[in-house]
């Protein structure tokens, strides 16, 4: 890449990027779409506040479901990047059709002298917003593309995502399980833990209680990163006091360098519903 050309960052809202990293790093985000009912879309973060759709799935019992933003909508977005290389990072592919967007709108964009690369980071929430943050990180220190690519693929490889729900009732709804064994779930006070692995998410386990399955989260991480100092973001649906209380408990058990709690989007808040605890992170020696 020319030293006379900057190379842009965009990525989609699934992957909950802080709103300040957005804003310093000039960080385009695609809302995904939000669907209620038969013709209610709307854009995440846009048209639709993240505290409005938790109180429509909460307080009103209405289902959501998500759609993947259009090529268009991505389109949109490497035009704002205001430069001619850029670097989309997306939800994984396996959870999502954003990562389909996003290359459709990569092969439009050739059209107006864009050339586009799009990044599958199979993850969601932080597990991709920490590698936005990276791309942005070394883009501004000037590093090419083709390194970053390279770097992103390494911190991919040891990013862990793990996460748990405070009732099963959702994840029936969702379709994850059935309504007979969330009943029976929820009656035993089963939490189930699931994970990412290779871009999908499936359950790992199963603890009985929040407290124990929250011990467990950190367990799993502190199995991942064998004391190694961590960048570390705790994602939340809908409950913002207990994930900024368990940040804090983290802290005391893992070598946290870097932080963020945020809060979850529709992607996966559809799916586990209120009260999903997620702890995200990856060890930071290797970078």
């Amino acid at each position: 890449m020319s030293e006379q050309q900057p190379l842009g960052i965009v990525c989609d809202s699934s992957l909950n990027v802080p709103d300040e990293i957005l804003q310093e790093y000039h960080i385009p985000e695609v809302p995904a779409l939000v669907v209620f009912g038969p013709d209610e879309v709307y854009r995440n973060k846009v048209d639709l506040p993240i505290e409005e759709f938790y109180r429509r799935f909460v307080d009103l019992g209405e289902q959501p479901t998500t759609s993947q933003p259009t090529p268009l909508q991505f389109l949109e977005a490497y035009r704002a990047a205001g430069t001619r290389q850029i670097l989309c990072l997306t939800v994984t592919s396996k959870l999502s059709g954003t990562y389909n967007s996003a290359v459709q709108a990569a092969e439009m964009a050739k059209e107006e002298g864009l050339d586009v690369v799009v990044w599958d980071t199979l993850f969601a929430s932080m597990g991709g917003g920490w590698q936005v943050i990276h791309a942005a990180r070394r883009a501004r220190e000037g590093a090419d593309r083709d390194t970053i690519l390279a770097e992103l693929e390494r911190i991919r490889a040891r990013m862990f995502g793990f996460l748990t729900v405070d009732t099963l009732k959702y994840l029936a709804r969702a379709g994850r399980i059935s309504t007979t064994r969330a009943r029976v779930g929820n009656l035993l006070n089963i939490r189930p833990i699931l994970h990412f692995t290779e871009g999908r998410l499936e359950v790992l386990k199963q603890e009985r209680g929040r407290k124990r399955s929250k011990r467990t989260l950190i367990r799993l991480a502190q199995e991942r990163v064998n004391g190694r100092p961590i960048r570390l973001a705790v994602a939340h649906a809908n409950i913002e006091e207990e994930a900024t209380a368990f940040l804090e408990e983290c802290k005391q058990q893992l070598n946290v360098v870097e932080s963020y709690v945020v809060e979850l989007g529709p992607v996966v808040g559809s799916i586990g519903g209120p009260g999903l605890l997620a702890l995200t992170g990856y060890a930071v020696d290797e970078e």
